[in-house]
């Protein structure tokens, strides 16, 4: 697939767009960068901080330029989610940058739409990764840690299969809309960060796409509330069909504690589209979050998502 080889040697820039990151895990990623051939280059203000955030807006938006535009950088990598993405979309200089690879996640789904729907993915060399970031690549914690969750072997391994220009297929199982073959351009991320994007700029244009749809920490009714929103606003209009990646830990902060969980509610939200819907893709905010290219031609079938090799 040409755009998402990434050579060993590849100098790679670490930034943090969004949030603010566990430096300890963030170095224990770059080393994993490293024992993979590649040239983690940190980006000049990626140690800064503001509140909750990976510095000020202008660290932040001066760090992604340079990684967008230095000639010596093959690649983006971001350090971690968390929320600050958005700050930085009306002031991307978008006649300066130039397509190279992007991986992140979370909140990186507002950079991922923005630029695909730029036309990143169908510039030379430009690629757009819902994957992993950096600091969930460190090694295992020590005894007794918790968060960040770190991913396991099974999506390492496919990261240097994507970054070979060969990107797993995503298993799933089917949970309503009518079966069958459907393909297009697979796209989405995190519904809470595309929820937000609703009137802006930068909304989820769905129509014709496979909208791969993943959250964490959100309860039954706040997902309800993001998909209606979705919905309302056309993000999904004529969409292909949906895939739903992993749902995490939104029945403990359901405050009635009732007998449903989000597929339930997921269902009753999409089966209206009258496409076919998958669940339990393997991506999302757990250990097992397999890689995928953004933007790239899928096939969905009732088995999970593959890829259309040789087609952007």
């Amino acid at each position: 697939m040409p755009g998402l080889t990434l050579p060993g040697d590849a100098r790679v820039a670490v930034i943090a767009p969004a949030g603010r990151f566990s430096k300890e895990r963030l170095l224990g990623g770059a080393d994993t960068l490293r024992a993979w051939g590649y040239r983690p280059v940190f980006g000049p203000n990626l140690f800064a901080a503001d509140r909750y955030h990976a510095g000020t807006a202008a660290e932040r938006l001066a760090d992604l330029v340079w990684a967008a535009t230095d000639p010596g950088i093959d690649a983006i990598w971001l350090a971690r989610g968390g929320f600050g993405c958005a700050h930085l979309l009306p002031h991307l200089p978008w006649e300066r940058m130039v397509a190279r690879p992007l991986i992140g996640f979370s909140d990186g789904s507002a950079l991922h739409t923005a630029l695909w729907q730029a036309g990143w993915t169908t510039a030379p060399g430009g690629a757009l990764i819902h994957g992993p970031v950096v600091q969930s690549l460190a090694p295992a914690p020590p005894h007794g840690s918790s968060s960040p969750v770190l991913v396991d072997h099974e999506t390492r391994s496919a990261l240097r299969e994507v970054f070979a220009g060969r990107p797993v297929p995503l298993p799933g199982r089917h949970l309503c809309g009518p079966p069958g073959r459907r393909d297009g351009p697979v796209v989405g991320g995190n519904l809470t960060v595309l929820a937000s994007l609703c009137g802006t700029p930068w909304q989820l244009q769905g129509a014709g796409c496979i909208v791969v749809l993943e959250d964490v920490g959100e309860a039954p009714y706040r997902l309800d509330r993001m998909l209606t929103q979705l919905a309302q606003a056309g993000c999904l209009d004529d969409c292909a069909g949906i895939a739903l990646g992993q749902f995490l830990d939104g029945a403990a902060t359901d405050p009635d504690g009732l007998d449903y969980g989000p597929l339930d509610v997921l269902r009753d939200r999409l089966a209206p589209l009258g496409v076919p819907v998958l669940c339990d893709l393997p991506v999302g905010h757990g250990p097992r979050n397999l890689p995928w290219p953004v933007g790239r031609r899928g096939v969905l079938t009732d088995a999970g998502i593959s890829w259309a090799f040789g087609e952007g």
